[in-house]
């Protein structure tokens, strides 16, 4: 239900201040979802278009200073994005479709558009079992490109990353794993609010998936999602 529907479902004999309070609130959701589309739009626009300006720019020289500043924008435009989404999905939520996925396909799909941003890290793909499961795509990407955000952030320079996936019975496990600081501990992770594992783990459990966290082999964060099997 959105923001601007719950007046139709609220009480109607609500009067004076807690009636002037409801129009406020229906017209303030409104408000959101309309701006939310626009900023949405522009912001990926200006998403597509420095990633673009990024592959033209030339490697090495002086053009590497302009090229690295291209990328942080980019970044940082996805970043924007993901909080506008997030601000649009409270104004108008939609429906979680949860259908058999191959993991490989999403986890590739979520390298694939941070590939600008993982230059000078040292990536490996540990994801030859083709495993299924059952999520709805779209949150699913969202949480691994937000994932890997945050192990690229905490890489070191030239640092790893490694993503594996592992099927066991009627599990699915993928695992991002940094080089970077030692991780929160998942107990402190309800205290660590709005930080993107506890964003992450927050929106996986509306899919019925699970993050831990750990201290990987590299010595940095190891962020694993538990899936159901397909």
């Amino acid at each position: 239900m959105t923001l601007a529907r719950r007046k139709a479902s609220a009480p109607r004999d609500l009067e004076g201040p807690a009636a002037l309070d409801l129009q406020r609130f229906t017209n303030a959701g409104r408000l959101l979802e309309a701006l939310s589309d626009e900023l949405l739009s522009a912001v990926g626009m200006a998403h597509h278009d420095v990633g673009f300006l990024c592959e033209l720019l030339p490697r090495g020289g002086a053009d590497e200073q302009v090229r690295d500043a291209a990328a942080e924008a980019r970044t940082s435009l996805f970043r924007a994005a993901a909080g506008v989404s997030a601000l649009l999905s409270v104004a108008r939520p939609r429906g979680l479709l949860t259908v058999p996925l191959r993991v490989v396909e999403v986890a590739e799909a979520a390298l694939f558009d941070l590939q600008v941003r993982l230059v000078g890290l040292s990536v490996v793909r540990d994801l030859s079992t083709d495993a299924w499961v059952l999520a709805d795509r779209g949150t699913l990407l969202q949480s691994l490109v937000s994932l890997l955000l945050d192990a690229a952030d905490a890489a070191e320079p030239r640092g790893h990353i490694r993503v594996a996936l592992r099927e066991e019975s009627g599990h699915v496990s993928l695992s991002i794993e940094d080089d970077g600081p030692a991780p929160l501990s998942p107990e402190s992770l309800p205290e660590q609010a709005n930080t993107p594992l506890w964003i992450c783990r927050n929106v996986l459990l509306s899919i019925g998936a699970t993050l831990s966290v750990g201290i990987g082999p590299l010595g940095g964060k190891q962020v694993t999602i538990g899936l159901r099997a397909a």
